[in-house]
């Protein structure tokens, strides 16, 4: 399967001599008033009217718009204090009071005794124990307790772990929609790793401080079945955009190392980890209309997070930075605004927020030059590095998808 596409504007600019919608109107309206007088003062009604409806209209609109904003802030707050007194009840037993994040998945047992950490990035899981729980254990003792932990980790699909993470209960996250999300609930949190290919694995058994734990190196296949699971969503979802698919791989793989129920403390959520509001705004606007704010278990969804990332970067693209004419340097800024926002682009190619003078700046330069002042002038290391690894990743993509 070969595929060698370009990321490409698929903005047009094109010029016509046709009149103006205002010219049109005023020789409608002239017209109007030399054949029916009666008919003028009677379409003055009509327009004085129709602005009232649309003033009457642009009120609702920032009232429903205003509640939104409400109902995400205090969705934050929810979200925010729910963390935050979780970590603390850990720290009483854990020192670092560890939670889920982009690239990994942490959950705990009942008791908080013993925690799992799925690491997505590194294609390692690791069972922990508090040190008093395995007090005079030989390793194989320690090991087959962690076994038997995995196991129940491989028959967990991921609707129902993130169903039970206290966070999103504490927060009440609303997550019944995620039961009719296939994807959701027949893939577990191992991916497709069977109890039985755990338990071949090599593991480390290390014993250090107030813990005890077991780290198993998961088979070499997981991540690029991780991928090859998403590829399918990301491949649809790209056409639809005229997007390159190795760009929305490399964009998924550097977000979350293809975790579904990746989170940041944002809050952004799942595979290309958007967030509700900014991101979510352009997105459903573009998509309906009719700006709305994301919920986390929208996001989730693997189908409806990658919709919602595609439709961001070709808003970047052909929105925020259309008057970039070389489609290297767009998908360049592209990239960087899809982590730190186009202002903060813009502020480093021109020292300035606006668009306009970063697109003049983008288009007195090569594209390698726009990829090196980027690189230079981003205050952020994260936007830096983050532009290294798509960048990188992107290419190593192509080159899979063309072998």
């Amino acid at each position: 399967m070969k595929r060698n596409k370009r990321w490409t504007s698929t903005a047009t600019l094109a010029t016509s001599m046709k009149p103006t919608g205002a010219l049109r109107m005023s020789a409608v309206a002239l017209l109007v008033a030399v054949a029916m007088p009666g008919a003028v003062l009677h379409g003055h009604a009509q327009q004085a009217d129709f602005e009232r409806f649309k003033q009457q209209n642009k009120a609702q609109f920032e009232k429903f718009s205003e509640q939104r904003e409400a109902e995400f802030r205090a969705f934050v707050k929810r979200w925010q204090d729910a963390e935050k007194n979780y970590v603390e009840q850990l720290k009483e037993r854990w020192n670092d009071g560890m939670v889920s994040g982009k690239t990994k998945w942490v959950s705990y047992s009942d008791d908080q005794s013993q925690r799992t950490i799925i690491d997505y990035e590194n294609d390692t899981v690791t069972v922990e124990f508090l040190a008093s729980e395995t007090a005079g254990k030989s390793e194989a003792a320690v090991r087959a307790e962690a076994e038997q932990v995995l196991a129940k980790a491989t028959g967990t699909s991921l609707a129902e772990a993130v169903a039970k993470d206290p966070i999103h209960v504490n927060a009440g996250v609303n997550l019944a929609q995620l039961k009719n999300s296939q994807q959701m609930q027949q893939s577990s949190l191992l991916g497709g790793v069977s109890a039985a290919e755990v338990k071949q694995q090599p593991a480390q058994v290390k014993r250090q401080g107030k813990t005890t734990s077991v780290t198993i190196q998961l088979p070499t296949k997981v991540s690029s079945e991780r991928a090859q699971r998403m590829f399918p969503i990301a491949e649809k979802y790209a056409m639809q955009r005229g997007l390159p698919v190795e760009l929305v791989m490399a964009i998924m793989h550097t977000e979350s190392s293809f975790n579904p129920l990746a989170r940041s403390p944002i809050p952004a959520f799942g595979l290309m980890q958007i967030v509700p509001t900014s991101a979510g705004r352009d997105v459903t606007e573009f998509l309906t209309g009719q700006q709305r704010v994301l919920s986390a278990e929208y996001l989730y969804d693997p189908e409806q997070n990658v919709q919602a990332g595609t439709v961001y970067l070709h808003l970047l693209g052909n929105r925020y930075f259309k008057q970039v004419e070389d489609p290297v340097s767009r998908m360049y800024l592209a990239i960087a605004a899809y982590n730190t926002g186009p202002g903060n682009v813009s502020l480093a190619m021109a020292q300035t927020k606006s668009l306009s003078d970063a697109a003049q700046r983008a288009n007195g330069m090569s594209a390698a030059a726009v990829y090196e002042h980027l690189m230079q002038h981003l205050p952020a290391t994260e936007t830096k590095n983050y532009l290294r690894k798509v960048v990188q990743r992107q290419q190593f993509y192509k080159e899979e998808l063309q072998s």
